[in-house]
């Protein structure tokens, strides 16, 4: 699967943007840049979509980690929504679940 980026506009005036493929360190200076170009827009909320999301390195989750302080400085809230129970796992395992809005699992 190619990594894509689509960004959507949502009726509580969020904005969300689905991941589709490996997030990785090959694709993660593309995400950075979509999340920055999004925040510029000053959505209520930045939603990342993760349900077609394959796979998440180290390098995802340290994206994850720049997007939410990103969005925080911004004074926007992030939540990730829809990942995978593989990444799911890796997010809760790496004390990630609660900053990134997810639920326990």
């Amino acid at each position: 699967m190619d990594f894509a980026l689509h960004v959507q506009g949502r009726a509580d005036g969020g904005t969300a943007i689905a991941v589709r493929g490996d997030l990785d360190y090959a694709t993660t200076a593309r995400f950075l840049e979509c999340i920055d170009r999004t925040l510029q827009q000053s959505p209520a909320t930045l939603y990342i979509d993760l349900r077609l999301t394959t796979f998440l390195d180290s390098g995802g989750i340290a994206a994850h980690v720049t997007a939410h302080k990103g969005a925080a400085r911004a004074g926007i809230r992030l939540i990730v929504e829809h990942p995978m129970s593989a990444i799911h796992r890796v997010l809760h395992l790496t004390g990630l679940t609660n900053l990134l809005g997810l639920p326990p699992l």
